[in-house]
């Protein structure tokens, strides 16, 4: 019988507190500044979440303008309540796995009128915490793309479609903020079994509509769950300071508009390789 009356407790304890349960169980790598405001008091929005994809294979042939302007851009775009995530991809070989370093959301400022509701104290922890935290995440992210940028030890190829559709499936299917944002950084040149947009060791001019019934035919098509796509470094050659001629760039940025078109993203930035306007 105490057994039967523990499992009902905690049956009744997962029906009344579900939404709890799981806000427990979210990862946050931001210390959280609203742990002692009574949640009646207080919700984190699901408004926007930024997911910064870094392609490990070419991350660190950028110049160090690119580098500057891309911790720039996002430094400004970060505001209270945003979740961001950072994650690094490579080829499937080795130890060249992808993987989420950082995952985050920043806390917002109490509503005026919720206030006069909250102990002092803990207003003043609150208001001074806030001020510091987007700090601490610009301060990681700066951290990560540092590391980012080192260069692998053993090269690898860019196998981008198998890892976009992986991780659009582990990351961007999963995320319900109302708007995505996806900033990635990736020479995007492809070079898999699916296909290569290399030829006896230099890039070459695609045809857009037939690599696009290749990616069809293997049924590699992302699911990006409605994101807006922002690229930079587009045909940059890893390891020199070379990037691809005008005519096959432009059959890149077909191919790779299509591609985002059919894998449910609007492509708004792509970098040739640095991005001329703002990350919005």
């Amino acid at each position: 019988m105490k057994v039967i009356s523990l499992l009902k407790s905690v049956l009744i304890s997962l029906i009344i507190f579900p939404i709890t349960t799981q806000a427990m169980n979210v990862r946050n790598d931001v210390p959280s500044c609203a742990k002692d405001i009574p949640k009646q008091h207080y919700q984190l929005p699901n408004e926007r979440e930024l997911i910064i994809l870094v392609d490990k294979t070419m991350a660190h042939s950028l110049s160090l303008d690119i580098k500057k302007a891309l911790y720039t851009d996002i430094k400004r775009f970060i505001q209270s309540g945003d979740s961001v995530q950072f994650v690094e991809f490579s080829s499937f070989a080795q130890d060249s796995y992808t993987r989420v370093n950082f995952k985050g959301q920043l806390d917002i400022p109490l509503a005026s009128d919720v206030r006069q509701y909250i102990k002092k104290n803990t207003l003043k922890y609150f208001d001074a915490c806030l001020s510091k935290q987007q700090n601490f995440m610009v301060s990681k992210l700066g951290l990560l793309f540092k590391k980012a940028f080192e260069p692998q030890e053993k090269p690898t190829n860019t196998e981008l479609i198998g890892s976009l559709q992986d991780i659009s499936e582990q990351v961007l299917l999963s995320s319900s903020a109302n708007r995505k944002v996806v900033v990635l950084i990736s020479d995007m040149l492809e070079n898999s079994d699916i296909t290569s947009f290399y030829t006896q060791n230099s890039t070459r001019k695609i045809e857009p509509s037939l690599e696009i019934e290749r990616v069809k035919t293997v049924g590699m098509f992302a699911n990006f769950n409605g994101a807006d796509v922002y690229v930079i470094g587009t045909g940059v050659i890893a390891g020199s300071n070379q990037y691809v001629s005008s005519q096959k760039m432009a059959k890149l940025e077909a191919f790779w508009k299509e591609y985002f078109q059919q894998s449910q993203a609007d492509l708004l930035g792509f970098g040739k390789p640095m991005l001329l306007s703002e990350i919005r």
